[in-house]
């Protein structure tokens, strides 16, 4: 499997996470969890652990303790940081003001709740997006894989649709499946290739995703469908 990941400015390190929780069990529970966010937003990051004041550099999306004595970093507007503070307390939100965070959040940290976050640091991760790159009328484009909605197989290759257009690619359909993240795409019938993410809804037969397209289930196919419906989003609720 080969993606794309568009590069850094010049000068710019990799993206990094930086997590800092005083009790380890829901360090690592965090971990886990912004690992599976990656893998189903398709992105490439680092976590590590967070690292001193004088070692943090931009790049980065910090989450930290507002409940441990060592106070959070001070991150500025326009400083390349996103700063979430964690804290059992929900009072604790207002004395959070002064240190400017992205954003607060109450722990333990929910699935729902990290979502809610990275969405919010959007421009900090964009181009840590994976890309699925194709061929189209001569021209190389690189798709991020988060955009991609549906592929269906066609006579000379397949159409490729993103949530801005449709690509006509020469390239199977079985031969493109086989480049995208098993745990996010799904086949759903013998031509149509779906990403899990866009899914509204499996009504009898019928597949309907969020751009209004409808799709057919093979009778052969639904059951598997289901199912990798099913794990997604028991991945995408942490439940």
């Amino acid at each position: 499997m080969v993606f794309q990941k568009r590069g850094r400015q010049k000068g710019e390190g990799p993206l990094q996470i930086f997590v800092y929780l005083q009790d380890p069990g829901e360090q690592s529970a965090l971990c886990s969890m912004l690992q599976t966010w990656m893998e189903l937003s398709c992105v490439s990051m680092e976590i590590a652990a967070a690292p001193s004041k004088a070692g943090l550099q931009a790049p980065a999306i910090i989450f930290w303790d507002l409940d441990s004595p060592t106070p959070p970093p001070q991150v500025g507007h326009g400083s390349g940081c996103a700063l979430f503070l964690c804290s059992r307390d929900p009072q604790r939100a207002i004395h959070s003001y002064s240190f400017h965070p992205t954003g607060f959040l109450t722990k333990p940290v929910t699935m729902d709740m990290l979502w809610s976050a990275m969405f919010r640091c959007t421009f900090l991760w964009f181009d840590s997006l994976l890309r699925l790159e194709i061929l189209s009328d001569r021209m190389r484009v690189n798709i991020p894989l988060k955009n991609l909605i549906w592929a269906e197989g066609t006579r000379r290759g397949c159409m490729v649709h993103t949530s801005h257009q449709a690509i006509g690619v020469r390239e199977p359909l079985y031969q493109l499946e086989q480049r995208l993240p098993e745990g996010v795409f799904t086949r759903c019938q013998r031509s149509f290739v779906v990403n899990l993410a866009y899914v509204q809804e499996i009504s009898g037969n019928n597949l309907l995703l969020t751009d209004g397209t409808s799709i057919s289930l093979g009778r052969g196919n639904k059951p598997g469908v289901i199912e990798a419906y099913r794990r997604f989003c028991l991945l995408r609720h942490g439940e």
